[in-house]
């Protein structure tokens, strides 16, 4: 591997999930001319089960190989340098391995749930829990809703909601490396309470209420879409319950983008972990 490619680590633990994220990686590593970094975590707290079971850490190392040596096959089959791929089983908690390696690493991408194979090395909602570990943008992605090549509908949809532009420029980033459209969406709950009363808020006040979020949203962007003259943005609001319009909106996208907060030890709230179970496209995670 060298230091000036995009370096692209992805999770691998054996299941579906997980050799899907290896393609999505080997895709990405075609499309930027970067090195593929296949990183299996074999957890040491697995070692002691709660019934005093003693799980050999030699057989666990040997499957963790066998799986990353099988993502290997398959990005050289795909026409990635055997030598700009490297391949490594470590020691340790999954979230700590791969937060750790992700500060050399231009994105990291992670299969959104391990239900078969290696899944004792991925105990828990690893996925979620990288968010604050991660020091890159982090990719989740499932083999069941995305089983086949993205990219070909060439639209990506961020989500915005008091986010800051940090999702934003990356999003445009993403968008020029497509050639995709970008949509900048913020989602306007239903019937939102009236500023001086806990009443629902009149047809006025909610049209109001839309005026102001586009007008923020637009004097966002502009600056951000200055930076990027070449990537087609298209802002709109609409109203719904968060959850089932990203949801709805990731059915037709190639990429939702979300940004999130960071902070030690807390994993995702409930919408975004709703997003990310029932997406039909790789969601994309920016931390702020």
């Amino acid at each position: 591997m060298t230091e000036n490619r995009p370096r692209v680590l992805v999770g691998i633990d054996g299941s579906e999930d997980g050799l899907r994220a290896a393609r999505f990686g080997i895709g990405r590593c075609l499309h930027t001319d970067g090195d593929l970094w296949l990183v299996n975590a074999v957890d040491d707290g697995v070692a002691t089960g709660g019934w005093g079971i003693i799980y050999d850490p030699l057989i666990l190392k040997e499957a963790g190989a066998a799986a990353v040596g099988q993502a290997r096959e398959l990005a050289i089959a795909e026409g990635i340098a055997a030598q700009r791929i490297r391949t490594e089983v470590a020691i340790g908690n999954p979230i700590n391995v791969l937060g750790k390696f992700s500060k050399e690493a231009e994105i990291l991408i992670v299969g959104r749930r391990a239900s078969s194979g290696l899944e004792r090395m991925f105990v828990g909602s690893t996925s979620t829990a990288l968010v604050a570990a991660a020091h890159c943008p982090l990719v989740v992605i499932s083999a069941a809703s995305t089983p086949d090549p993205t990219g070909g509908l060439r639209k990506i949809t961020v989500a915005m909601g008091g986010s800051g532009d940090t999702a934003l420029r990356w999003a445009c980033q993403e968008a020029r490396l497509r050639s995709a459209r970008l949509d900048v969406v913020h989602i306007i709950p239903y019937q939102p309470t009236s500023v001086v009363s806990f009443l629902p808020a009149t047809v006025a006040q909610e049209k109001q209420w839309e005026e102001r979020v586009m007008t923020g949203m637009v004097q966002m962007v502009a600056p951000v879409q200055a930076q990027f003259p070449d990537v087609e943005i298209k802002v709109r609001s609409q109203r719904g319950i968060l959850t089932d319009e990203l949801i709805e909106e990731s059915a037709q996208v190639d990429l939702l983008v979300l940004g999130v907060k960071q902070r030690p030890g807390v994993t995702l709230g409930g919408p975004i972990r709703a997003v990310l179970a029932h997406s039909s496209c790789p969601v994309a995670l920016i931390g702020r």
